[in-house]
């Protein structure tokens, strides 16, 4: 079960990364813009990739947490199947 948290965590950091690096070259866009114009619609895409990276942290944590609630929440004992 660790592994297979670690490696949840381990494609969500890495596709947190890749997004990450969508939302820095629109900030830079946006530094590097003169008009108002150009800015008020980089800043439209700006919020509508944040919008989605949200979207899908929200979903995964949501799996997560789902799967962890199955999890059962105690370990196997022998002395209770003997009684």
């Amino acid at each position: 079960m660790k592994l297979f948290l670690s490696q949840i965590c381990l494609i969500l950091l890495t596709t947190i990364h890749a997004q990450e690096t969508k939302v820095d070259v629109l900030l830079e866009k946006i530094q590097k813009s003169q008009t108002k114009k150009d800015k008020q619609t980089l800043m439209t895409q700006l919020k509508f990739e944040l919008a989605k990276i949200n979207k899908k942290a929200r979903d995964e944590s949501d799996a997560i947490i789902k799967a962890k609630k199955k999890l059962p929440s105690t370990f196997f004992n022998e002395k209770n199947m003997e009684k």
